[in-house]
């Protein structure tokens, strides 16, 4: 009788187990993708907040934006923020009539872009997101 209790406890054991190895199949890389969209999340944030800092810059000087993301800081920006995904400073600007997505050719426009294939692994194109101040969010291209 003991024995059979000890072989029930056992099959029961090995189908928990059974059941706490798929879920972890099913589970793991949902988390993983969820954590990878996060820090894209982020990117896109610091994006949106350099192009907050540009256009206050802008407001303080008479319309005109800064020459490099340099100049947004201490007064706009108290540092440039690092891409969560690489772990440094990986955005760059363009300003004025030859910066990309400028199509109406305005002279007052900025294109801020995280460089580089960082969020490839999300399926985001190099040099993505990217933002503008007519467009807004460039996720994927354009």
């Amino acid at each position: 009788m003991v024995e059979k209790k000890k072989i029930h406890w056992i099959w029961n054991a090995l189908i928990v187990a059974g059941i706490v190895v798929i879920l972890g199949m099913i589970l793991v890389p949902n988390l993983i993708h969820r954590g990878c969209g996060g820090l894209l999340t982020a990117c896109k944030s610091n994006l949106k907040n350099i192009g907050t800092a540009v256009e206050m810059y802008s407001t303080d000087y008479s319309g005109r934006y800064p020459r490099n993301l340099n100049q947004l800081t201490p007064n706009y920006l108290k540092t440039l923020p690092e891409c969560p995904e690489a772990g440094y400073v990986t955005y760059r600007a363009d300003f004025g009539l030859s910066a990309p997505h400028n199509t109406e050719q305005f002279e007052d426009y900025y294109f801020v872009e995280c460089t580089g294939d960082t969020h490839g692994s999300d399926g985001v194109p190099p040099n993505h997101p990217a933002y503008t101040g007519l467009i807004g969010l460039i996720e994927r291209g354009h």
